[in-house]
């Protein structure tokens, strides 16, 4: 086996990045994800965060002019209630990003392992082969960051503030808030990226070359909780028993799924539920200061939540490439097979969203007691309903987006790899 000098020869250095770009292409629905959950996130964050330094500036310019602090409680009110805000949602907002994130990359390094082995085989460090990720991981991070604080600078922020202010007809002293917020964010959004990509695949540097380049044994199969009820398994049509199988035998996979579905349906249960909280508890003007920002909180929130719905189904697909391959070959319709491989993502949502609707719930009660105002009594049934809805139409969604992937299986391809 050659090795690569530190210098590298021109000829293996051009192959090298040849494979990085080809990475970069073939990998583009990935790119796309974590680079489009990372710039909302950031662009919430970076919008949210700014709101109450301006308003404080605010304050002071009225206390400058001779305004008394009696008449300028009311405002340290609202002050207060956007400070917290500023810091609650976007702990959610950076949660659910960087569950994505951990999906994505460990999926494409799982991928690449017969590559990573061929790299080895080549002669290629574990430096050269750990920059290829790097440079994806951060090229994915950065397209969302920059554009994310460019977003929540220019469109966000300026659309909350004007809301506040029209509401208490406050003047606007010039000046500029410089998104501390969102830098702190985008810092962190990176941070994590990179110490997922180190993790993974410090993972697979302790195989060898020959372990890479095999295929990974199954998990063994076995006998889940539910076969044990028998008189609720035991009528259950084959389809469904393959689809309750596959859904508990990989258990960080469930995990994973349920997980990223309960915060994205407990971000927008919480976004909902900040507007009808607020009713016949505070005044008029808070209420209606507060009512944008939930708006922009749960279009935010819906549309991270379709991307979620999409990655993880997006996955499901490419990990099940042979299997719907092998369907089709059986003589299944495009329609049976779609139904075969959605199911599981559809018992999923609705665990996700089962567990999500009262974590939401409780945690809205929380941010309530947290800012002083709002009452979770006044966030009534329909709430629950309407987030649900919204849940099942993101995954809804997902699932025609990608429709058109399964039926585009390359059958002979598909049935040729070694799974």
């Amino acid at each position: 086996m050659v090795k690569v000098s530190a210098v590298g020869d021109f000829m293996t250095r051009k192959t090298y990045w040849k494979m990085t770009s080809r990475m970069f292409r073939e990998n583009r629905a990935r790119l796309c994800i974590i680079a489009t959950t990372t710039m909302i996130s950031t662009a919430i964050i970076t919008g949210l965060g700014n709101v109450a330094p301006r308003f404080m500036k605010i304050i002071n310019y009225l206390r400058t002019m001779g305004m008394a602090e009696e008449d300028l409680m009311e405002l340290y009110t609202v002050k207060n209630g956007l400070e917290r805000l500023s810091f609650i949602f976007p702990v959610f907002f950076m949660f659910v990003t960087c569950l994505v994130v951990f999906m994505t990359l460990t999926r494409l390094v799982a991928v690449e392992r017969s590559q990573i082995g061929c790299l080895k085989t080549l002669g290629y460090s574990w430096g050269d082969i750990l920059m290829k990720y790097v440079i994806f991981t951060g090229v994915a991070s950065l397209v969302g960051i920059i554009p994310g604080i460019i977003l929540g600078q220019l469109f966000v922020y300026p659309t909350l503030f004007a809301a506040v202010v029209a509401r208490f007809e406050l003047p606007n002293p010039a000046g500029i808030t410089f998104p501390t917020f969102g830098i702190v964010a985008a810092l962190i959004s990176f941070a994590f990226a990179m110490s997922v990509t180190l993790v993974t695949l410090f993972k697979v540097t302790r195989e060898t070359p020959s372990q890479l380049l095999k295929t990974p044994c199954p998990s063994a199969g076995g006998k889940i909780l539910l076969e044990r009820i028998t008189f609720f398994w035991r009528p259950l049509p084959f389809r469904y028993k393959s689809t309750l199988r596959n859904i508990f035998r990989y258990r960080m996979r469930f995990f994973m799924t349920v997980s990223t579905v309960t915060f994205a349906t407990a971000l927008v249960f919480c976004g909902m539920g900040l507007s009808f909280g607020l009713r016949f508890t505070t005044t008029p003007e808070i209420m209606e200061t507060i009512r944008p920002i939930s708006s922009i909180i749960v279009l935010a929130a819906v549309i991270l939540n379709a991307l979620v719905m999409y990655n993880i189904t997006n996955i499901n697909i490419e990990e099940r490439r042979r299997e719907i391959a092998t369907l089709r070959v059986l003589g299944y319709h495009n329609i049976e097979v779609s139904s075969y491989i959605f199911r599981e993502i559809f018992i999923l949502t609705v665990i996700g969203v089962i567990i999500g609707l009262p974590v939401g719930y409780y945690f809205m009660d929380y941010i309530f007691s947290y800012l002083g105002f709002g009452n979770i009594e006044f966030v009534g049934w329909f709430v629950w309903f309407i987030v649900a809805i919204l849940s099942f139409s993101s995954l809804a969604i997902a699932n025609l987006l990608l429709f058109r992937k399964i039926h585009d299986t390359d059958m002979n391809a598909s049935l040729k790899t070694v799974e």
